[in-house]
């Protein structure tokens, strides 16, 4: 029994049959650039992500925001290739999966660039504390 023809059905909408091939992978660019590649990918449900930015500087419910972000940044990970395939057209699978690795690529630059930052505006704060209190 001979397999079927694959047909390019990206970018057709919701209810459209995902190819195994695409939708078996976590993908990372959605994971750690939420929203940013959301517009990137015509998924506009990872502008949630902005709510939860919102919610942070709200006393007491912070907390919850900040676990809200974590878990929408799971599932836009888990759901990301299928909701990407079914909202914009690809040339190929070949092609979606070149695009997504070029997304995940630039969420692990800009995630171990802010790592970084972080750590040297730590250290830079650590030292001028450290500094201000020798001085008195």
């Amino acid at each position: 029994m001979a397999d079927e023809a694959f047909v390019n059905n990206s970018g057709q909408g919701e209810n459209i049959v995902v190819p195994e091939n695409v939708s078996d992978n976590f993908n990372w660019g959605a994971f750690l650039l939420t929203w940013i590649w959301g517009l990137g990918n015509k998924t506009y449900i990872t502008l949630l992500m902005l709510l939860t930015v919102v919610l942070v500087f709200i006393p007491f419910v912070n907390l919850v925001s900040g676990i809200a972000q974590i878990a929408l940044a799971i599932w836009f990970g888990i759901k990301g290739n299928e909701w990407a395939w079914k909202n914009k057209k690809f040339a190929s699978v070949e092609a979606f999966h070149e695009y997504q690795k070029k997304w995940a690529i630039a969420g692990t630059i800009l995630a171990v660039l802010g790592i970084l930052i972080g750590i040297i505006l730590a250290f830079i704060i650590i030292v001028a504390a450290v500094s201000g209190a020798a001085v008195e």
